[in-house]
């Protein structure tokens, strides 16, 4: 059989309650306490789990998960840019009434369709998806037959998961990717299509 290898991706905690009603991609905002606390009790699911490597997206909310997971593990620290979350152009930042300002009626077709809508020179969800497949792709090559784990983002983990199932990028709303969701995935080293291994943060254990 196919060399793979697992990667375990893990979205990162909940958001200070000052950026829940914002819109911010990849912006770097931070946890609140209880995003902290979830992303102890991640680190804990883990207890006993050999990785390899730990990658996060670099951005201090995914990082915090990220670092609990090396920290026993005493593996060193990797970002990959590759795993940010959605750039959110123009809009990145703002609350609904900065948004209506620009855009009457914009906030609520953004949030009525989950972010679908692309912003203002934000990215689109074809230039994630090839974005964030091409990276687990090289992270399966240069990790093949080893187990890793990535923390990030909402939008990553949806674009991933368009490639367990041969979806295209708009694809992506089917799947529902709560704070410090979760899935595995076995990606063959030499390239091909991943195989959903898990999903869901109380399947990893």
């Amino acid at each position: 059989m196919p060399e793979v290898t697992r990667i375990y991706l893990v979205r990162h905690g909940e958001v200070t309650a000052e950026w829940s009603q914002r819109i911010y991609g990849d912006l770097d905002v931070p946890l609140s306490e209880r995003g902290e606390q979830q992303s102890r009790d991640v680190a804990a699911i883990f207890e006993g789990q050999a990785l390899a490597a730990v990658y996060s997206s670099g951005l201090a909310r995914a990082e915090f998960a990220a670092g609990l997971l090396r920290a026993p593990r005493g593996l060193e620290r990797r970002d990959e840019a590759r795993l940010k979350e959605i750039f959110r152009g123009d809009w990145a930042g703002l609350d609904r009434a900065a948004v209506e300002a620009l855009e009457p009626g914009g906030w609520d077709k953004w949030w009525a369709q989950d972010g679908l809508v692309e912003p203002p020179g934000g990215e689109t969800l074809a230039e994630i998806a090839a974005r964030v497949q091409e990276a687990l792709a090289d992270l399966a090559q240069r990790h093949a037959g080893e187990s890793i784990a990535i923390v990030a983002h909402k939008w990553v983990l949806r674009a991933a998961s368009c490639a367990a199932f041969a979806l295209p990028p708009e694809g992506m709303l089917r799947f529902e990717v709560p704070f410090v969701g979760a899935i595995a995935l076995d990606w063959p080293a030499s390239g091909g299509r991943p195989a959903l291994a898990a999903y869901g943060i109380n399947q990893l254990s």
